[in-house]
């Protein structure tokens, strides 16, 4: 009966601990969708430099894995036509520690709304000095059906 109680009282005192992570977790996984979001609408360098790491690696199907500054090169390369509308559809975040896995879908519409291309992706951050960078992405195109 002892033991028991005690193992209550740890459980009992413990549950702020717990409410507090989750509060925590809360709070992070805003910061991270916020960071998705400017990255999928980024339109400048700048947003990329503070969004992504100095380590980050963009795997890309080349076979070749790209780091920050190339990857920003390639972005201002590769401007994103005005008639494309980009937004996420499935959007999981997961917490290990300070990293963050991020999965999810995103859909490419024209001015039309009609789907122009799909992908999956992964992203990888990881909470440094208190804020969030990327340290990793990945796409995958989405095959039809």
């Amino acid at each position: 009966m002892i033991r028991i109680s005690f193992t209550l009282a740890l459980l009992l005192l413990s549950l702020p601990a717990i409410a507090q992570n989750d509060k925590d977790r809360t709070s992070d996984r805003e910061a991270i969708t916020q960071l998705e979001n400017e990255w999928l609408h980024a339109k400048d360098a700048a947003t990329l430099d503070r969004i992504l790491a100095p380590d980050f690696v963009h795997v890309i199907p080349a076979d070749h894995l790209l780091t920050k500054p190339e990857h920003i090169n390639w972005f201002l390369k590769h401007p994103q036509p005005a008639d494309r509308h980009t937004k996420f559809d499935k959007f999981q975040v997961r917490f290990y520690g300070d990293v963050a896995i991020v999965n999810g879908s995103v859909i490419a519409t024209g001015n039309g709304g009609k789907e122009l291309d799909r992908t999956m992706f992964t992203d990888v951050f990881i909470l440094r000095q208190g804020r969030w960078q990327a340290v990793n992405g990945q796409e995958n195109a989405v095959q039809p059906r």
